[in-house]
């Protein structure tokens, strides 16, 4: 049953409630609450524009590095173009002028006369390939033109000497490996086959010795000497890959292996004329090619496998686009040893 002495609810309480709730949305719309609330928002924001900066940023600078890539790119290869270009006018007048000698044209001038045939016409494809990459190149002989030398080859004695040479190239000695003689370093002078470089000039000879090892080690070496005394032992080879060795003075090979110090230093680029003369190929069946700068006819049996020739030929190279401008001037004396 009901407590009938119970207070029963007035409408003042129903009010005081209806005020508390009021008062409190009033705190939150006004007080700590929402600046609470605008805190989180500041710093979502912030986040944003920090994420938004930081990806804007990575494009940047991958657009950056990517025209860097293509401006170097595109410099690269249009340094490329005349660089290759100037490489085939090199290699195709070297060629050019070595199949000229081997022809052996019965003067001086008709090996300059085909030499400089020869490098108009290469001019002519140069320029062709040049117009199809846009460009255009121009080759020519300069004022110093192609120089008069003697393409000399044939075999060898104690009595052959090529005379007067300036400078020598591809200068290549060729000998059949069953003759050659028994010989170390110290007994050399004596016996290996041998040529001498003499400098008439500043009295100085400089020889290159080729023999087989007296010890079995090797089937060829050879030694170098100035003066003929001290003589060194330069390299050797363990097989002979044919039944001839091939001993190339200017390359510094033995067979086609590398066999460096062969030529002189001091007979690299301009240099004293100088005679090379051969010793001690009794019994050997020994052979030479070369080319040298000289206008004296070799003595002995070289005479005869010797004709007019040209030693170089110094070219002027052009070549021009929209943006890249070359001129060069270059000298080419294919096999020559380095300077």
């Amino acid at each position: 049953m009901a407590d009938v002495n119970a207070p029963a609810a007035t409408d003042g309480d129903d009010a005081g409630g209806e005020n508390s709730l009021r008062d409190g949305g009033s705190r939150l719309r006004d007080g700590e609450g929402f600046r609470d609330a605008d805190r989180g928002q500041l710093l979502l924001v912030a986040g944003l524009v920090m994420a938004v900066s930081l990806v804007a940023l990575v494009v940047l600078l991958n657009a950056s590095i990517y025209s860097e890539n293509l401006a170097t790119r595109g410099v690269e290869a249009a340094d490329g173009e005349p660089l290759e270009l100037r490489a085939a006018a090199v290699d195709g007048t070297g060629t050019l002028i070595d199949a000229t000698n081997r022809d052996r044209p019965g003067s001086y001038a008709d090996a300059a006369n085909a030499v400089e045939a020869g490098i108009d016409d290469l001019d002519g494809r140069l320029a062709r390939t040049a117009a199809e990459r846009g460009g255009i190149s121009h080759l020519n002989l300069t004022g110093d033109g192609v120089r008069q030398g003697r393409y000399v080859a044939g075999p060898v004695d104690d009595s052959g000497v090529v005379r007067d040479a300036e400078r020598t190239r591809a200068f290549v000695l060729d000998m059949d490996a069953s003759s050659l003689p028994p010989a170390n370093a110290s007994t050399a002078p004596g016996t290996a086959v041998t040529v001498v470089f003499n400098r008439t000039g500043s009295n100085t000879t400089h020889e290159a010795y080729v023999y087989e090892p007296t010890d079995g080690s090797a089937d060829a070496a050879i030694a170098t000497a100035t003066n003929g005394t001290d003589a060194t032992e330069t390299c050797r080879l363990d097989a002979v890959g044919g039944s001839r060795v091939p001993v190339g003075l200017t390359a510094g090979t033995i067979d086609g292996e590398p066999c460096p110090g062969i030529w002189p230093t001091e007979l690299r680029g301009d240099a004293d004329p100088y005679d090379i003369e051969f010793a001690n190929t009794g019994g050997v069946d020994a052979e030479m090619t070369a080319t040298a700068l000289t206008s004296t006819d070799p003595d002995g049996p070289l005479a005869d496998g010797s004709d007019p020739a040209v030693y170089d030929a110094t070219l002027r190279f052009r070549y021009r686009t929209a943006d890249v401008r070359v001129e060069t001037t270059v000298r080419v004396a294919p096999g020559e040893p380095n300077a």
